[in-house]
């Protein structure tokens, strides 16, 4: 259970062997490209043309996903508005089922087969995303339609109102004919009477239409002074009624409407493609990520450098089944320079692999550095367990957790945290058993407990919060001290790390020797007697401690002012080591307030089982109700009040981190997962 050691893979090839090469290293998925280090003679790098075809045909494939999920919307609101407007008797059921298809995040569980056999329709099914992409063109210009027809709809309402053909606009002879409309509140009265015509007013939707009669020689004159008060005028010619010209385009807005629903139907028989479709899509992106490893090569006309990492476990087997594919290459397996960064590919086992995405949130560990997870992973377990405080409650996160982490069903990612949710539901009922914890359950007189309930005793659940966040800062004070060593830095090893476990163990020591005299407030007997000078010892472990910090705080100034403010400072330095020890208070205090809303729970349920008739089914499912939240609101809390401790409490001091995570080729993917 550590960072795997690499092997750094160099190979020179022939080029006409390049694909055999690339299978086998893909096939293995282990396999990281790097690029390839300078060389005393000149190479060209790797080609760019066939990374930006298969960018192209993957953008397709992602527009034609895109385009059927916008067209399955569309077409699902379209049918629940038509239920509705049926509903109101405003139009007719539309006779089209919509298909199942789900467009839900996810990665779907496929078998090789069906890889392959993606990858064998490409050019079907990238005929399908131009069927697609021509619909779509389509549609647009529908889209288009629709909008100029409305606008024109709407352009042409306000003179429907008005029952004369707009021709008659435009008309030649002594006698004219003009129509004006006005959006404004303005007063039309005054200022039409002051014209030198006949007019007619009408209001269409807050719009004044005036029409007007004149003389043409007037006309000029009326325009200008309409104009100036804010009207338009109508300016069409068509060779009807404005409402008529209306009915006409809402008739042509039908049509295209009708070509939009028929090209959507369409559209939605290519559902049938979706899952190949999507498939095909991580079939290129890994033809993508291969091109993208293969542009870190260099080459001549004939032949290609290649660089990259393998685990050292897997390197020889590897290099062996490379060899024997391509026998003209040239191999070395070399161990990873000072200068190089290798990637990090942490291995653990099943019960401790869950519990590295905590790792993960917080930063993945360097390759040189120590692996934290198996560590942290007992911390963790026995924290969140704490936190939840009830057996019933584990059961269920147990059962829940392990069913859900070993279905085939979800991603790896959620398997990992479901088995993390429910080895820490076997620790709440390994703590539930201790606390005497059954869903909260109030046993009277009856001892239940092995150890304390917390109700009853909280300062002593108090006490055993700080008492385990003691030995994980002292585990973690300790981590660093060894790490010192191994980097030849004793001094700093003692100074820094040391001294404050010489404070812990002088701490350890007095809470020791107070035991009796703290054993009535705790609730508890102590069955021996401390033996003497306990107290003298943790003085002077405590005194040692402090003064190496006073003395050698400030051991890396330059100056004697600053060695001297140095070692104040790291004094000061403990006031933060205080607050981290208080933080595990959160143990308690979580703990304490699940037990306490379950119980709260449980005796609202009872009044309301004291209900006659129904009280006991209504009661039952109250309690099933507000235990599942108490529940889900405890997961919560302990998921991120946990991680908070590892990661500030816990990692804060030894962990470093910044490490980048192994990226084999051929594990990219967005859509799909292998069974």
């Amino acid at each position: 259970m550590a960072i795997a050691k690499m092997s750094h893979l160099r190979l020179v090839g022939l080029r006409s062997d390049q694909n055999k090469i690339m299978d086998v290293l893909v096939s293995r998925g282990l396999f990281e490209a790097r690029a390839t280090d300078a060389l005393p003679f000149e190479l060209s790098s790797g080609e760019t043309s066939r990374y930006r075809e298969l960018k192209l045909k993957q953008s397709e494939i992602s527009f034609a996903l895109d385009f059927l999920k916008a067209r399955h919307t569309a077409m699902e609101t379209a049918l629940e508005q038509n239920k509705r407007d049926v509903k109101k008797g405003k139009a007719s059921p539309i006779d089209y089922t919509l298909s199942g298809e789900k467009y839900e995040a996810g990665r779907r569980l496929i078998t090789k087969a069906d890889f392959s056999d993606a990858a064998a329709r490409e050019y079907e099914l990238m005929h399908v995303c131009d069927d697609l992409k021509q619909l779509s063109f389509k549609l647009v210009d529908c889209s288009a339609r629709m909008s100029e027809l409305n606008s024109a709809a709407e352009n042409f309402k306000p003179y429907a109102v008005m029952p004369i053909k707009l021709s008659e606009l435009h008309r030649d002879g002594d006698i004219a004919i003009a129509m004006y409309s006005n959006r404004t509140s303005a007063k039309h009265n005054e200022l039409l009477n002051g014209l030198p015509c006949a007019y007619e007013v009408r209001n269409s939707d807050g719009v004044t239409v005036v029409l007007i009669v004149a003389r043409k020689n007037n006309v000029a004159e009326i325009d200008k002074q309409l104009g100036a008060a804010g009207y338009t005028k109508c300016e069409y010619n068509d060779d009807c009624t404005a409402a008529q010209k209306v009915d006409a385009l809402k008739s042509e807005s039908e049509d295209v409407q009708r070509e939009i629903s028929e090209l959507t139907k369409t559209a939605l028989g290519y559902e049938k493609h979706v899952n190949d479709l999507r498939i095909l899509y991580d079939v290129i992106e890994l033809d993508i990520e291969r091109s993208e490893a293969e542009q870190k090569f260099l080459k001549t006309d004939s032949t290609f450098v290649l660089e990259g990492w393998l685990p050292e476990r897997i390197a020889q087997v590897t290099v062996d089944e490379v060899q024997a594919a391509a026998p003209k290459a040239f191999i070395q397996l070399l161990a990873p320079e000072e200068k190089d960064a290798p990637p990090t590919l942490v291995e653990n086992n099943r019960l401790v692999k869950p519990y590295e995405q905590i790792t993960d949130m917080y930063s993945s560990p360097r390759y040189r550095e120590i692996d934290p997870n198996p560590i942290m992973a007992i911390f963790y377990f026995l924290f969140f367990g704490i936190m939840i405080g009830d057996a019933g409650y584990g059961l269920i996160l147990a059962i829940a957790g392990f069913v859900v982490g070993t279905s085939k069903k979800f991603d790896v990612g959620m398997k990992r945290l479901a088995l993390l949710v429910g080895m820490g539901g076997i620790s709440a009922i390994i703590w539930g058993v201790l606390f005497g914890g059954y869903f909260s359950i109030d046993f009277g007189e009856t001892q239940v407990a092995l150890i304390l309930n917390p109700l009853d005793k909280p300062l002593l659940l108090l006490v055993l919060s700080i008492g385990m966040g003691v030995v994980q800062i002292m585990t973690g004070f300790i981590i660093k001290f060894v790490a010192l060593c191994k980097e030849r830095k004793p001094f700093s090893a003692i100074f820094d790390c040391g001294s404050i476990l010489l404070l812990f163990v002088a701490l350890i020591l007095l809470v020791v020797g107070m035991l009796p005299s703290l054993a009535p407030m705790l609730g508890i007997t102590v069955g021996f007697v401390p033996p003497k000078g306990l107290s003298t010892a943790a003085i002077v472990l405590a005194l040692t401690g402090v003064g190496l910090i006073l003395l050698f705080g400030g051991r890396n100034s330059k100056n004697v002012f600053g060695k001297v403010i140095g070692g104040f400072k790291g004094l000061y330095g403990l006031v933060n080591l205080l607050s981290d020890l208080l933080s595990y208070c959160r143990l308690f205090g979580l703990c304490l307030a699940s037990c306490a809303i379950g119980l709260a729970f449980n005796s609202l349920g009872s009044i309301i089982m004291d209900i006659p008739i129904a009280g006991y089914v209504i009661g039952g499912i109250v309690l099933a109700i507000l235990h599942l939240f108490n529940l889900a609101l405890g997961v919560l809390s302990a998921y991120v009040h946990d991680a908070r401790l590892q990661f500030l409490e816990f990692y804060g001091k030894f962990y470093d981190g910044g490490g980048r995570l192994f990226a084999p080729l051929g594990q990219k993917t967005k859509y799909i997962r292998y069974n």
